[in-house]
């Protein structure tokens, strides 16, 4: 019994290594508008909004880059792909999407806005 009790416990511990090591790399995190303020408030970032260029136009946060979702070629894009890059949009939705295709394209740590432009006109 002792034996079978420390065999599932090394299954377990290696089970959760595993886990960690391998959910590290390539994932998409959720941030709320207010991380987004702090970050732009003290790092340079790159921030890409996907909305369309009329709505982009119509209003953005100072140094968002416009990479429509529409036209949005995450292989094209010209950063580099081990560093952090941010996505926003109106609500989150397109901003999702944005964020898986450029998981896709190989890039490693991707931040979505939940929330997108709204969240962020309401800290405002």
């Amino acid at each position: 019994m002792k034996k079978i009790s420390l065999f599932v416990g090394v299954l377990t511990v290696m089970a959760i290594f595993i886990f960690v090591i391998t959910s590290e790399k390539n994932e998409i995190t959720k941030i709320d508008a207010e991380t987004l303020q702090n970050k732009l408030e003290n790092e340079e970032i790159t921030l890409l909004d996907v909305r369309e260029t009329s709505e982009y136009k119509g209003g953005h946060i100072e140094g968002a880059v416009n990479a429509p979702l529409s036209s949005l070629d995450a292989n094209e894009l010209k950063y580099p792909k081990d560093e952090p890059i941010y996505v926003i949009c109106r609500s989150g939705n397109r901003s999702a999407q944005a964020a898986s295709r450029l998981k896709e394209a190989g890039y490693t740590e991707i931040y979505d806005v939940s929330g997108g432009m709204m969240a962020w006109e309401s800290i405002e």
